[in-house]
């Protein structure tokens, strides 16, 4: 027994005391730390609780003012609820309050990208631009984990794109250059190649040597016709990253095109097969090189092979039938095959054109074994 201050104190208790208390520290510091109101209005919008989730993140927005986290979140909660056109008009309201913060228009124009308003993108994206030239670490995620615009699907579970959106990975560019390929985006995505062209030249000067704006810039280059300009583009990606199927692809096509080095290209295209094997455009443009050389039975068997996987592309067909006509072959199967894939393509006639290509094989099959 111990005896302090006249008290007698058990050592038994004295022990069970100290076991009991560090029990109740242990217990407090095993406890997960509380979540944010971003992150509780996340879990609740996952579990399509949104007026949950609404509340959370109208919390969230009054607490971080700098990240503009809960802003984002209200306005996916709205989208989650196939409320598109609040989700626009609570954005527009709110970047009216602050027009002259960046990251409130590249909300708002993120935001309208992701419904087809691309007039409305363009115009917020060049709001936010002028402050960005002097922020090099703006940022706004965007759910886009290689860092290119990531569009979603007709049929997509709206509550499951807003997640993505909301939490999944970005790896969008920081500052002037993140801005300017969204713009690059959104003009491709209208179909102006050339202005497309000019944004992603911006965003490749801001970052230089990579290679997916390189990409970006060829294939837009290639799109407004400036088929040299693009084969430059595509030539100093590829020196950056060699073994890029798409561009060893499109190199060599385009070199094929402009009458370049026919066995260069067909290096690349080759080299892009074996990346890539069993890539409809990649042997296309294989077959299309070997055609441009001379290699008439080596282009005939490829675009075969192609048309088989994909009867109802029109372009494939065309590159068959001007195969099968330069090979000089005429007989009834050939000929039945070569009017038909001339004809434009309609839903369902690919079962035909495959039927077709087997009736062709089959007699060719047949004229070999005739001829030994």
């Amino acid at each position: 027994m111990n005896t302090t201050m006249g008290i007698t104190v058990s050592p038994i208790k004295v022990a069970l005391f100290l076991t009991l208390g560090l029990l109740v520290s242990l217990r407090v510091l095993a406890q997960p730390p509380a979540k944010s109101p971003f992150q509780e209005g996340a879990d609740s919008l996952k579990n399509s609780r949104f007026q949950e989730a609404e509340s959370f993140f109208r919390k969230a927005a009054e607490l971080e003012t700098d990240n503009f986290g809960g802003l984002r979140g209200i306005a996916l909660n709205l989208y989650a609820q196939k409320k598109a056109d609040e989700a626009i008009q609570f954005l527009q309201s709110e970047t009216a309050k602050n027009p002259s913060r960046a990251e409130l228009h590249l909300i708002l124009g993120d935001f309208a990208v992701l419904l087809n308003r691309n007039e409305l993108a363009v115009a917020e994206f060049k709001a936010a631009l002028p402050v960005a030239e002097k922020l090099p670490d703006l940022y706004v995620p965007r759910g886009s984990p290689n860092g290119a615009l990531v569009l979603p699907a007709a049929d997509a579970n709206p509550v499951t794109e807003a997640m993505r959106l909301l939490t999944g990975k970005d790896s969008t560019p920081k500052g002037p250059a993140g801005i300017h390929l969204r713009l690059a985006e959104v003009f491709s995505l209208n179909g102006d190649h050339a202005a497309s062209a000019a944004e992603w030249r911006a965003t490749a000067d801001l970052i230089p040597k990579s290679p997916p704006v390189l990409t970006g810039l060829a294939m837009e280059l290639e799109a407004s016709g400036k088929s040299k300009d693009a084969i430059t583009a595509y030539r100093e990606s590829l020196s950056v990253r060699r073994n890029d199927p798409v561009v060893l692809n499109n190199l060599a096509y385009l070199i094929a095109e402009t009458d370049g080095d026919l066995y260069e290209a067909l290096r690349y295209a080759r080299l892009a097969n074996t990346l890539a094997p069993g890539s409809p455009e990649i042997m296309d443009t294989t077959g299309w090189v070997a055609l441009k050389q001379g290699f008439i039975d080596d282009a005939v068997g490829t675009f075969l092979r192609v048309v088989d996987r994909q009867p109802e592309n029109a372009s494939y067909r065309k590159h068959l039938a001007q195969a099968i006509n330069k090979a000089g072959v005429h007989s009834p199967a050939s000929d039945e095959l070569v009017k038909a894939l001339l004809l434009p393509p309609v839903p369902g006639d690919g079962i035909k054109i495959r039927e077709m290509i087997r009736n062709l094989t089959t007699e060719a099959a047949e004229g070999r074994q005739k001829t030994k």
